[in-house]
């Protein structure tokens, strides 16, 4: 099964079949960013994924954007395959403008 990572902290939460949005919301809210874990047994579509951000856009009033990256563990033994839920700051936004 799939897990939720906070960035910054400890928590796993484990997903069943539906994204947990409300533990989403929490982190995002809190920390900006979330990690969720992706697995091989139950990959998640990219239009999924799409559509998780754009509904937890929608749930905070502010920009998420996700990407697929590899984040190593703590204790630096493997990474894990997922999905980076991020907020977009207006920083983010013009940093990006710039480099177009």
């Amino acid at each position: 099964m799939e897990k939720l990572h906070r960035v910054a902290g400890k928590t796993v939460i484990k997903r069943y079949r539906l994204l947990p949005y409300s533990e989403i919301v929490d982190i995002l809210k809190e920390d900006g960013a979330v990690f969720f874990e992706d697995t091989r047994e139950q990959p998640l579509k990219r239009g999924t994924i799409w559509k998780a951000a754009r509904r937890l856009s929608e749930m905070i009033q502010k920009k998420v954007v996700a990407q697929y990256v590899l984040m190593k563990t703590e204790n630096g033994q493997a990474g894990l395959e997922g999905y980076l839920f991020s907020v977009v700051t207006p920083q983010d936004q013009v940093q990006k403008e710039k480099h177009v």
